[in-house]
């Protein structure tokens, strides 16, 4: 999990293939690859997005959160493990999901 927060830490905010790491690449490719083997529109629809959110989740990390809003991404890091890395568009829509709950019950 700590490998995932120091991969998400060392690259930059972009929404372009070219600002993940080659760690990170690469297990995204093969874990689309997996998903949609000899589909190779889905394959690049698939890097694409992860890529996007991945990069997403380095503003979100890179952003000024406090120890709660920490806490949800660490989970939802560990929650969206797979075999080739993770599930960035999943670990997005998680800590989406959580942070705005966690933003409405803060407000009640």
């Amino acid at each position: 999990m700590r490998r995932l927060l120091a991969a998400l830490a060392l690259v930059a905010a972009a929404t372009t293939i070219a600002f993940a790491d080659s760690d990170t690449l690469a297990g995204i490719k093969a874990g689309c690859s997996a998903d949609w083997p000899g589909n190779y529109s889905m394959q690049e629809f698939c890097i694409n997005t992860q890529v996007e959110s991945f990069n997403h989740l380095v503003q979100i990390n890179n952003s000024n959160q406090n120890s709660d809003e920490k806490a949800i991404l660490v989970k939802c890091l560990g929650d969206w493990k797979t075999a080739t890395g993770s599930n960035w568009s999943m670990v997005e829509f998680c800590y989406k999901d959580q942070h705005e709950a966690y933003e409405r019950l803060k407000a009640n």
